[in-house]
């Protein structure tokens, strides 16, 4: 790993030279040596040198069923193949790219060293290993193979003046599979204007230019010739050139990251419909793979990210536009980067970087679990479950109460990890959840006092609500759908979020009615899906106290950053920030114009998909408008609801003094905690009466040290919000 790590970072001596033009040294349909598997192949036949004159030859590509192969084979497990070339001059050629469509999987050597394999083969692999899962061949279907690119640091160390040889082993998934195919091609970079090979096929497509700069951020990632899998992650080493200037490029030596991480695919719908662009999940680790943090494009440290690949969201830009949308209700959600990488040595597009949801004072804050951990306040927090599609007692438990379409809803534990948790500390949370659940169930279920209100931060609850229903998100309340629990002596009831994966939102779905700006989401749901939306939300809305509360939640944040004109902007913003690298993205997947899974509108250019969008959010703001439940400003006896007020801090960050202004419909008590970051109470003012319209609150923090505070603020003796708050050093 050391000398990978080591090999990656080194600049050769072709570091300053780039492609002047791309060769093909090897076709599918060039003559190869071959033997069809019947037992294990003769040692070293992938070596140059081997004595391949006892085996049999043939144009490719090889294989059988799908008439796309040239020398067609009887079914077998594995077809080993070799093919010799002549390189006239090695230090002309700077990198190299393995093209193979393949079915079911393979690994490639180039001189005896392996250079590419696929996913699905993993590990020590014998001659009769099946490839698992399958896969399919993508030329025959009118697709392109898989490029495999090698670099040239590495290919420098491989490829020799002369004689050179390719061998390839195809594996099958089994003996009864219906096909097999090998469809490999070769081809070089070249530094000058020579010509050795011959002209690429019409789609080959080259790597990016090393001269191509960006107003983003770029991640370069390169794998060493292993192959990224799903569910099982390899080690990558990957740099990052994030100038303060603004503009970056793959000559940059700088990097703000530079090390090895561990990476594999993410992502269902990618994965499952074979979407040339993918996911990825990106762990950073040191030399010896023990997991670390580091901040990332301007982010808190963290371990942990998503390099999200828009594919099937032309605007490229819901998942940040949401997640943006998110943190303006005052509440964490994931922070986000636009940026663009290279992988292997392949421009693969515009991405996101994105926070993963975990636990740490810069994220989801609060308290640690630890094992030990089992009993009083310690065992009520932290806890981080979501509602999401999985089953088993390991990683999960059902609700014992069904979603209204008569579907179970299954909990899975996030934080902490299904395999870290205790019993003690999963009986704890499925438990709460489920006490919550009965007492919303429950006759008195919206009684002030025994009510389902003294289970959860009702607040967070109506944020999600509008939140999920303005961005008509048809994956919400019931995929990943985070709820989260801090200790009972830190506020210890249920929040909702932080919301995650927002690609099918606003107006991007085909199926649920996700295209409609009318109709709520709780009851758009399909009643046969299996991943249903749980009782809770169709109860609320029957709740005055909630009904209310968001309806004055709405028109608050109407006049603020959920005001269509405050959208538009952020809008405009992403986009202004991606014009440069959305050209490139769609020269590599040309999808405008094209329906990709589960497109309702296709737009036949970027500009006319951000017109969908806007147009989407401008008619579903105003069918909120119109259709919300709820009265702001009236009240029952036992369901009142104080009036939302807004609540500011300023200045925040602060030096030596800073206030806290309420800004209540009505006449409210106001008690105001001022707490580190362990929850040790530092300030205070109580019990204070904050008149209709304004009351400010000034605090004087001279005595505490620089760092993170948080303000907690209990209007009528309950609980209200939590507010971050730094102070600086002077």
């Amino acid at each position: 790993f050391l000398l990978f790590f080591s090999l990656f970072f080194l600049a050769g001596s072709l570091a300053g030279q780039t492609v002047n033009h791309w060769e093909t040294a090897v076709f599918a349909d060039d003559t190869f040596t071959y033997r069809v598997n019947t037992s294990m192949p003769p040692s070293g036949w992938f070596q140059p040198g081997f004595d391949d004159s006892g085996w049999a030859k043939g144009r490719g590509g090889f294989g059988y069923g799908d008439n796309d192969d040239t020398t067609l084979v009887d079914a077998c497990i594995s077809v080993s193949v070799r093919k010799v070339f002549q390189v006239p001059s090695k230090n002309a050629i700077l990198s190299a790219l393995l093209h193979v469509d393949y079915d079911d999987g393979f690994i490639a050597w180039l001189n005896g060293v392996e250079i590419a394999r696929s996913s699905n083969l993993s590990g020590s692999i014998q001659w009769d290993t099946p490839a698992s899962p399958d896969h399919e061949a993508q030329m025959y279907q009118g697709g392109t193979p898989e490029p495999f690119y090698i670099s040239a640091d590495r290919l420098s160390t491989i490829l020799v003046q002369g004689e050179n040889t390719l061998a390839i082993e195809v594996h099958n998934a089994g003996l009864t599979s219906s096909d097999l195919s090998l469809i490999p091609f070769l081809s070089f970079g070249i530094a000058n204007t020579s010509v050795f090979f011959r002209t690429p096929p019409s789609w080959f497509s080259p790597p990016p230019d090393q001269n191509f700069s960006s107003n983003l951020p770029i991640i370069i990632i390169n794998t060493n010739g292993q192959t990224i899998a799903k569910d099982r992650d390899i080690v990558a080493a990957m740099k990052i050139v994030d100038n303060p200037s603004g503009r970056n490029s793959l000559l940059d030596t700088q990097y703000s990251y530079n090390g090895p991480i561990h990476i594999e695919y993410h992502g269902q719908s990618s994965y499952y419909f074979n979407w040339p662009k993918k996911s990825y999940n990106i762990e950073l680790i040191d030399a010896s793979e023990k997991e670390i943090d580091a901040p990332l494009l301007g982010m808190p440290p963290g371990n942990d990210w998503d390099l999200y690949g828009p594919y099937n969201d032309k605007t490229l830009m819901r998942n940040a536009l949401c997640y943006d949308l998110a943190r303006r209700f005052g509440r964490y959600a994931p922070r986000t980067a636009f940026c663009e990488v290279v992988l292997n040595g392949e421009y693969i597009g515009l991405f996101v970087l994105i926070e993963k949801i975990r636990r740490d004072k810069n994220r989801v804050n609060i308290a640690k679990l630890d094992s030990t951990d089992i009993q009083g306040d310690d065992l009520t927090g932290g806890y981080i479950v979501k509602i999401d599609k999985g089953e088993g007692y390991e990683y999960a438990w059902t609700s014992p109460y069904l979603a209204p379409t008569g579907k179970q809803v299954s909990f899975l534990w996030h934080y902490p990890k299904y395999y870290k948790i205790l019993q003690v500390q999963k009986d704890y949370i499925r438990n709460y959840i489920t006490s919550f659940e009965t007492a919303l169930k429950s006759p008195d279920w919206n009684n002030a006092v025994t009510g389902y209100y003294r289970y959860i931060d009702l607040q967070s609850f109506v944020d999600y609500f509008l939140f999920s229903e303005l961005t008509k998100n048809v994956d919400a309340y019931r995929i990943s759908a985070y709820v989260h629990k801090d200790k009972d002596s830190k506020g210890g009831k249920l929040v909702m979020g932080p919301t995650w994966d927002n690609d099918l939102t606003f107006g991007n779905a085909n199926y649920y009615h996700g295209w409609e700006t009318y109709g709520w989401v709780i009851n758009s749901i399909d009643p046969g899906d299996y991943f249903p939306v749980p009782f809770w939300w169709s109860r609320f809305l029957l709740d005055s106290k909630f009904t209310s509360a968001a309806r004055c939640r709405w028109e608050e944040l109407r006049k603020r950053f959920l005001h269509t004109d405050s959208i538009y902007a952020v809008i405009d913003r992403f986009s202004e920030l991606t014009s440069e690298a959305r050209i490139r993205n769609f020269e590599k997947y040309p999808v405008l114009g094209q329906w990709v899974w589960p497109n309702y509108y296709v737009g036949n250019t970027y500009s006319g998909e951000i017109v969908y969008m806007k147009e989407f959010i401008a008619d579903r703001a105003r069918w909120m408008d119109n259709n919300l439940p709820g009265t702001c400003g009236t009240s029952s006896d036992d369901t009142s609801v104080i009036t939302i007020p807004e609540i500011d801090v300023y200045p925040n960050p602060f030096t030596d003094e800073f206030s806290v202004v309420l800004r209540p419909e009505k006449r409210v008590f106001a008690t105001v905690q001022v707490v580190d970051i362990t929850g040790r109470q530092m300030l205070s003012v109580g019990n204070t009466t904050a008149d209709q319209g304004l009351a400010l609150l000034r605090f004087n923090g001279t005595t505490l040290p620089p760092g993170m505070y948080f303000i907690r603020v209990f209007l009528d003796n309950k609980f209200y919000t939590v507010i971050k708050v730094i102070k600086q050093k002077k």
